[in-house]
Formats: structure tokens, C-alpha cells, sequence
């Protein structure tokens, strides 16, 4: 099975480094390739696409620049380019009214706020791999992963009842994470007008659940309640992050089963590690790469920067570089050391990275404990989505009930 049609030999490396796109389809099939030589030539290089901005594929780089807010700031937006309307908390913000934002959120996202929920997320798993169980053949992206992780968004964390305005949510939310800003259109208005219709709901209601919805709608930060726009901004990056980062990981893992022999019944037969599951992260970070303002002049690696400037900070890159990670290109479940930047790191690591891993470890062995010999169907040429994320569109499997 190949993954692209095209191969290596054909590809224009230099050209694609100097015009890097994350929103263009060819060089999203051959991200690897691309970021490799962006690396070998410089760690923090130059691309013309979108009016020009600094890519960096380096994991010291990367790390240096996620490691300095006050000259890496996320206070103009992480997504790149840059044409959101409304920020959102707390991924849009420096500290510290960013560590305001988190500890808000994070008592409803620590391993004790989440571990709560690990019966509620074991049977939407169940019910999930049971509705495709004996089908035989199925695409475990739309059919497994996607609806799993937003039951379990809607449902589990955030308490919404409303089967219309999640599954509008989760159709927006897919659109915007994959197509390039300029061509979203009212993408983002539609989200936010969801978002909006949520947390009326809950407000009109008068229900309490003791989640991240009432955190927003009675809390405060810097000792005032949200404003509104804080309110909406919040919920649509848990909304985002919730129904994407999660999807594309499970469908990174489930891809490997259908092609490496042997892994399905290691992953069935013991237990799952966390080293097994930092592996997979790494090899496969559902976040590709998020963007930097550059705050005043600096230098990044070699690279002498100037105040307005934008560094891409590529993940999945950095999660490659051979001089932190031996045989960077091999998934390498016994690996050891992994210092992987998929959940980000410092003021900014995931808020939702103990839940992406109860998801995780939960969905794969409730859909492994029910289907068998899963392979790839015949002539699939997977595609890897384009914008931010780093995962497959879709994954068509066929499979046997167990």
C-alpha cells in the first residue's frame, strides 16, 4: 500500500521548502520528506507562501521558542496564517493571563478530573466498536475514531444533550482544522455561533455539572467573570481540540495495526504502556505545527529575527530530528528516551493530553477486543490531511468479528 502516488524522486524538495504551505496538498503527503530537507539545509528557513514567515523543524528550536513567551508569543493567534477574528483562550494568550485561563481549566482536565470519567468513556467505546463490529469492512476515521471521541466531547465532558448542535459542531470543527483560512468562509462565525448556542443552553437551564462549561460561565480571571467573547473563544478551542487531536491519533494507530504484522495482537495482549502510546504520539503528533509571534529582534538557532515576525513551529518535524531521536523514521515501540513535543510543552502543553491518553488507550482496546485481522482494503492510497493537523482523512479497513 502506498501512501502517496507519488514518489520521492518526483517531488521539487527545494521549491517545496521555499513556498512551504501546510495547506497544500502535496506538501501535506510528503510532510516528512519536505520538513527533512527544510532541516537539513537550515533549521529555521524562510518560506514565501502567505505573504512570508519562518519555518523551524529543529526540536531544539522548537523547544527554545515553546520555552520563551515573552519572545514567542501566541497573543496574534497560533494558527497561521493569521485571520481569525476571535482569539481563544487559552492557546491565544501569553501568560499570565494564560496561567489564569488554566487554572480555571485544569481541575476538570488533570488526571484526577479526568479519571472520573474512564466508565463513561469505556462504554461510548463499546457502543462505537459494536455498531461496526460485524459489518466487515468499514473507514474506522468516520466510522470509529470521529464518532467516538465526540460522544464522549459532547456527552462525557461537556454535558451536551443536544444531538443537532453537536453534530454541527463537529462538521464545522473538521472544516476549519483541514482548509486554509482564506477559504473557510463562514466557518468560524458558524462554530461560534454553536458555541454560543451551548453555553445558553447550559445558562438558561440553570443546570450545573461541575465542567469546564460552568468553569466558563461562573468563574473568573485576573478577578473578574469572563467576558463574553472569552466565554465563546474557550469553548471553541475545547470544541476544536476535542473533536480533531484525538480522531487523527486513533486513526495513526489503527492505520499501523492494518499495515505492520503482528502489532494487532501485541496491542490486544498486553497491556498498553505509556511508553507504547508516547511512541505512536510522536511518530504521528495529531497537532502538525502552530505558529509564533516573534515579540522583538532575536536570534533563533542561527537565524537572526525581527520583532513582527512569524515562526511556524513544526511538531511533527521536530519530533523527527535524528539528533535527539535514533532511526527517527521507524516507530519504535520499545523506544526509551521520548521527549516528544506532540502535546507542546511548558505554558502551552495540552490541557487535554490526560484525556487524549485514557481516549486513546480506551478506544483501541474496546475496538480491538471486537474485531480481528484488520487490513487495509485492496488499492487504498491514504491521504494525509492538510492545514494544522497531521493525521489521515480516512482509513478503509476490512476486518472479522471476534
Amino acid at each position: 500500500m502506498a501512501e502517496t502516488g507519488e514518489s520521492l524522486a518526483d517531488l521539487d524538495l527545494d521549491r517545496m521548502v521555499d513556498n512551504f504551505d501546510a495547506f497544500d496538498r502535496e506538501t501535506a503527503q510528503h510532510v516528512f520528506e519536505v520538513t527533512k530537507h527544510a532541516r537539513s539545509r537550515c533549521p529555521v528557513t524562510h518560506s514565501d507562501a502567505h505573504g512570508g514567515y519562518w519555518l523551524v523543524t529543529s526540536y531544539a528550536e522548537v523547544r527554545q521558542a515553546l520555552s520563551d513567551p515573552e519572545t514567542y508569543s501566541s497573543s496574534q493567534g497560533v494558527g497561521f496564517p493569521h485571520r481569525q477574528s476571535l482569539m481563544m483562550p487559552p492557546i491565544d494568550l501569553d501568560p499570565p493571563l494564560q496561567k489564569d485561563f488554566r487554572r480555571l481549566l485544569n481541575p476538570y482536565f488533570s488526571r484526577a478530573g479526568i479519571a472520573k470519567y474512564t466508565g463513561a468513556i469505556r462504554e461510548v467505546a463499546i457502543q462505537t466498536a459494536q455498531t461496526i463490529a460485524h459489518r466487515g469492512t468499514a473507514d474506522l476515521h468516520d466510522d470509529f475514531a470521529a464518532p467516538f471521541t465526540a460522544e464522549i466531547l459532547a456527552r462525557v465532558i461537556l454535558h451536551v444533550d443536544d444531538d443537532d448542535l453537536s453534530a454541527r459542531a463537529r462538521a464545522v470543527a473538521a472544516q476549519i482544522s483541514r482548509n486554509d483560512p482564506s477559504h473557510e468562509g463562514d466557518k468560524r462565525a458558524q462554530l461560534e455561533q454553536i458555541v454560543e448556542e451551548i453555553l445558553h443552553q447550559r445558562a438558561a437551564s440553570g443546570a450545573r455539572h461541575d465542567d469546564s462549561i460552568d468553569a466558563l460561565l461562573y468563574g473568573e480571571v485576573d478577578g473578574r467573570p469572563l467576558t463574553r467573547d472569552e466565554q465563546v473563544g474557550t469553548l471553541m478551542i475545547l470544541v476544536m481540540g476535542g473533536l480533531s487531536t484525538t480522531n487523527a491519533a486513533l486513526t495513526g494507530i489503527f492505520r499501523h495495526v492494518a499495515e505492520t504484522p503482528g502489532l494487532e495482537d501485541h496491542l490486544r495482549d498486553d497491556d498498553w504502556t505509556r511508553q507504547e502510546v508516547d511512541e505512536f504520539l510522536r511518530f504521528e503528533p495529531p497537532v502538525g505545527s502552530l505558529s509564533r509571534t516573534v515579540m522583538k529582534d532575536t536570534v533563533l538557532g542561527s537565524q537572526a529575527l525581527k520583532a513582527g515576525d512569524v515562526v511556524l513551529l513544526h511538531y511533527a518535524a521536530a519530533n523527527r530530528d535524528g539528533s535527539v531521536f535514533p532511526a527517527p523514521d521507524e516507530l519504535r515501540l520499545d523506544r526509551q528516551k521520548n521527549p516528544h513535543l506532540s502535546f507542546g510543552l511548558g505554558d502551552h502543553r495540552c490541557i487535554g493530553s490526560n484525556l487524549a491518553r485514557l481516549q486513546i488507550e480506551i478506544g483501541t482496546a474496546e475496538l480491538l477486543a471486537r474485531i480481528q485481522d484488520i487490513k487495509l482494503v485492496e488499492g487504498t492510497v491514504l491521504e494525509r490531511e492538510t492545514g494544522t493537523g497531521a493525521g489521515w482523512t480516512s482509513l478503509p479497513v476490512t476486518f472479522r468479528a471476534r
